[in-house]
């Protein structure tokens, strides 16, 4: 085959490639832009959450609440947290965990909630230095955790 004969076919080629192209962008559905869905998406979904896990809690069913209490602090609500953290300190409906306690609780204070800080300041004698350090870690994931599950992107 000549040079010039793949040229010719080359240029065939490519004029054929732009055809299909042109069919498909006329036979098939125009793409879709992404769905970015920011805080205010989730801060429903933790509410939902929220909500439910307090009636849950009222109806003496802690264990299904607490579950509900930790998406709704997954998706970054401070209170859901908080209670989280006590339900831990307490050890009623959850296995008693000072250490699971410190990082929601932790958590909590971060966000701002009220009476977190008091909280943590009572059980930290309760902790080692590397059993603190390690809930102040657990608790940096589960921030990380959070902010990723603030934002969702669909589309992409």
């Amino acid at each position: 085959m000549t040079q010039a004969n793949v040229n010719e076919w080359q240029t065939a080629l490519l004029k054929q490639v732009d055809q299909l192209i042109e069919l498909a962008k006329t036979r098939l559905p125009a793409r879709q832009q992404p769905t970015i869905r920011g805080p205010e998406y989730w801060q429903r979904f933790a509410k939902h959450h929220y909500v439910r896990a307090a009636d849950l809690l009222k109806a003496g069913n802690g264990f299904e609440a607490a579950k509900h209490f930790r998406r709704a602090a997954l998706f970054g609500h401070s209170k859901a947290m908080l209670y989280l953290g006590q339900m831990f300190l307490q050890g009623k409906d959850l296995p008693e965990s000072v250490f699971h306690a410190c990082c929601w609780l932790t958590l909590a204070d971060r966000a701002g909630e009220v009476g977190a800080e008091q909280i943590i300041n009572d059980l930290l004698h309760k902790l080692t230095a590397r059993e603190l350090n390690s809930a102040r870690q657990l608790a940096a994931e589960r921030f990380e955790q959070i902010c990723e599950a603030s934002f969702d992107v669909h589309g992409l």
